[in-house]
């Protein structure tokens, strides 16, 4: 679980401070608050893994795409440093790392980064075992303090790794990396847009990772668990993916169940996805139904798909849904960090899930010390970031003002203008 993450220049983001992240995580705000941003930092540190970037600004097919470095730079001042900074803890998905010499399950990181002469160059680079106290640090203009290191060792990019198998890395570094890439292997996004239905699905065979971005794996995914008979816990019973999503459509009135299955064609690969809308109903495709279950089938899929101990980020999950829907995707989000022990990241405009989630703490079914809500706004270009601070009984103690716009002033205005035209009609 990656529990703190903060950032300094990055984007609109001049210094985000300390962000301590929960099992369940949600950034609310207006429209360009920063709240994609905050999480648009982790997705760029998972698409830099393997490469020889500094760090890998992104293209077309990445998670995100900045261009170039002036687009990722607070203010676009290109001379300031890029800081990014992540703690995390990988006890319970990672458990094979426990028995790594310096027991880098739990760890801090962080980096610097620096554009000279339009070059992109690591200016500093920190980990440190949160542990056994075990601490790598290597600076540009600073060596002394690399242990076991050849004097040509340069990072090529900015989580520490080499380019070239000739150079010997320092063993710590080795065992911080390795880390680091199983930290990452381990995070997953589904972004605010999603692929359109399909009347047909082509399946090869393949076993993806995730879903995609777009979730346009989503089912590929499902027919590669059916295949492997991946099954998921669920009140202490086996069940697979496929059973527990009829089970959420039905309780979310989306669906009686959910059919995925081979038809007859010229190369025999295509399937067709249907929902059968009643329990003795007529199926109707994926394609006919209404928009908003085509968006939210990645949510369910990837919330079951993904290992167990995994992170998601999820962007506008509810996007499309029924408010009502919408209020229930907040107890999806709680089942699965408690019965998959996944954490959850959501950006999110839902007044909806976020009164679901205060009414689940009150029943104490969500306890408030494994949930984080942040609020985000825009003050002049540059983002600020507000914990609410949230009791045990659900409830917000410094709830901001017009936190989903002005609903009661509303109302209250519509009663007085009722009233007035009323008494005017009345003569």
């Amino acid at each position: 679980m990656i529990t703190h993450i903060r950032m300094k220049n990055f984007k609109s983001w001049k210094d985000s401070g300390e962000v301590k992240l929960a099992p369940l995580t949600g950034f609310f705000g207006a429209n360009n608050s920063g709240k994609s941003s905050l999480l648009q930092m982790l997705l760029l540190l998972k698409q830099t893994i393997g490469t020889n970037d500094v760090i890998f600004l992104g293209d077309k097919e990445s998670h995100v795409n900045f261009g170039d470095f002036r687009e990722v730079i607070h203010d676009h001042q290109t001379e300031s440093d890029l800081h990014l900074h992540i703690r995390c803890e990988l006890s319970h998905a990672f458990p094979d790392l426990i028995r790594t010499p310096y027991q880098v399950v739990r760890f801090a990181f962080d980096t610097v980064i620096q554009q000279i002469e339009e070059k992109l160059l690591i200016d500093s680079l920190q980990y440190k075992s949160l542990s056994s106290n075990t601490v790598f640090t290597w600076q540009k203009d600073d060596l002394s303090n690399v242990d076991e290191s050849p004097t040509d060792f340069y990072p090529k990019n900015c989580y520490g790794l080499h380019s070239s198998n000739e150079i010997e890395m320092p063993k710590i570094l080795t065992y911080f990396i390795y880390s680091f890439e199983e930290l990452f292997s381990h995070v997953f996004y589904l972004g605010p847009v999603r692929e359109h239905p399909k009347r047909l699905y082509h399946w090869e065979g393949s076993h993806p990772e995730d879903i995609g971005r777009l979730g346009d794996r989503t089912i590929e995914a499902l027919l590669s668990a059916r295949i492997d008979r991946k099954k998921i816990q669920y009140n202490e019973k086996e069940m697979s993916i496929e059973e527990r999503i009829s089970e959420w459509l039905r309780k979310m009135d989306l669906g009686y169940s959910f059919l995925l299955d081979r038809i007859e064609s010229s190369n025999g690969k295509d399937y067709d996805v249907r929902i059968q809308t009643k329990e003795f109903g007529a199926t109707i495709a994926l394609a006919d139904m209404g928009y908003g279950l085509s968006q939210f089938l990645p949510v369910l899929v990837l919330c079951y798909y993904a290992p167990e101990g995994s992170t998601l980020i999820l962007e506008q999950p509810g996007i499309h849904l029924h408010p009502k829907v919408q209020s229930q995707l907040a107890d999806l989000l709680i089942e699965v960090v408690i019965e998959r022990k996944l954490q959850i990241l959501i950006e999110s405009h839902s007044e909806h899930l976020l009164t679901r989630l205060q009414l689940r703490i009150a029943e104490g079914k969500l306890g408030a010390n494994q949930t984080a809500l942040y609020f985000c706004e825009n003050e002049s270009g540059t983002s600020k970031i507000k914990s609410l601070e949230l009791d045990e009984l659900g409830n917000i103690k410094n709830w901001p003002k017009n936190f989903f716009g002005n609903v009661r002033g509303d109302l209250t205005k519509m009663t007085r203008e009722q009233i007035k035209r009323q008494k005017e009609a009345e003569g």
